[in-house]
């Protein structure tokens, strides 16, 4: 597991990755045009090379980027839900699921008291259910209340 910020906020992302069995899991913090990322939790039988590629493309990520749920969820002010076989090969969420194992993944805006988006949190997960989408957007917006 990588952690950018502090053990306790990777470990959180971890317990959500175990919680949910996912792929990976993932937290960044929105600062500005820009997603930063604060910890990645991968799958302990991912590759390290996939891991290591994937936390490199997404350390830093412009509001630009309309091909990841991650920045779906910020522009929207939703959760954003992706999935593999509707999506893009090559670039973007649909390269990102495939090369974790994972059939979709549920990104999630966590709002900061005043209103505004604080951070996003997101789940790959190796199905289409169950849990169904909102099952897992509900689990993952309580884990990043909680």
């Amino acid at each position: 597991m990588s952690e950018k910020n502090g053990r306790g906020t990777g470990d959180h992302v971890e317990a959500l990755r175990k919680f949910l069995d996912a792929r990976a899991t993932g937290l960044w913090y929105y600062q500005g045009d820009r997603l930063k990322l604060a910890a990645f939790a991968p799958a302990p039988d991912m590759p390290d090379e996939v891991a290591q590629r994937f936390q490199e493309a997404a350390r830093e990520v412009s509001l630009d980027r309309t091909d990841l749920g991650i920045v779906s969820a910020v522009v929207e002010r939703a959760a954003s839900i992706s999935v593999a076989g509707r999506l893009p090969v090559e670039v973007g969420s649909g390269y990102w699921l495939r090369a974790f194992g994972a059939e979709r993944s549920v990104a999630v805006p966590i709002f900061a008291p005043e209103g505004g988006i604080a951070a996003v949190l997101s789940a790959a997960l190796p199905t289409l259910g169950p849990p169904d989408d909102e099952e897992v957007v509900e689990l993952i917006r309580h884990h990043g209340t909680g």
